[in-house]
């Protein structure tokens, strides 16, 4: 994916074809590719990496739901529940989904009312500004414009983990 193009809203890759096939990608193990329960949603998302975000806050219960589609590879899709309603849904009988335009654009319309106006804060960006915020709890982007004698300088703190979130 490193010749494709972004979205101009960050949420993922254009369809347009520039990845490579699996079988170009430098050496890999089929043991490392994961697969990633969409909590509480009937969905199973194949990843090459960990970018899939789906945890229940501890304190208020409430779910919260973060997918980078870019290594997303397929949807798997478990049907619904015996005497549930079909009504909107769109695979009710489950089912794979491989056709990487479809897993894209899925995922897109997942995310995208998370980026509504009323969601998001983007930084007007002056000299001495400082912006903490928590790498895989929230959904970010580049954001400003820079002249070409300025430096944007980011420091990333990891606490790692193998234990997966709840």
């Amino acid at each position: 994916m490193s010749k494709a193009h972004a979205l101009p809203t960050g949420l993922g890759i254009e369809n347009e074809g520039l990845e490579l096939p699996l079988e170009e990608l430098p050496e890999w193990e089929e043991s490392k590719i994961k697969t990633y329960p969409i909590v509480s949603l009937p969905i199973w998302v194949i990843v090459a990496m960990l970018i899939l975000q789906c945890w229940k806050n501890p304190v208020t219960g409430s779910l919260h739901f973060q997918v980078h589609p870019c290594g997303a590879k397929e949807l798997h899709i478990e049907p619904l529940p015996a005497g549930s309603s079909s009504e909107g849904a769109l695979y009710p009988e489950g089912g794979v989904v491989t056709d990487l335009k479809v897993v894209r654009e899925t995922l897109y319309s997942m995310q995208r009312p998370g980026i509504s106006p009323q969601y998001v804060y983007a930084q007007d960006w002056k000299e001495g500004d400082l912006v903490l915020f928590h790498n895989r709890g929230l959904l970010h982007s580049v954001t400003g414009a820079f002249t070409p004698d300025q430096l944007r300088m980011f420091h990333q703190v990891g606490f790692f983990t193998s234990r997966r979130a709840k």
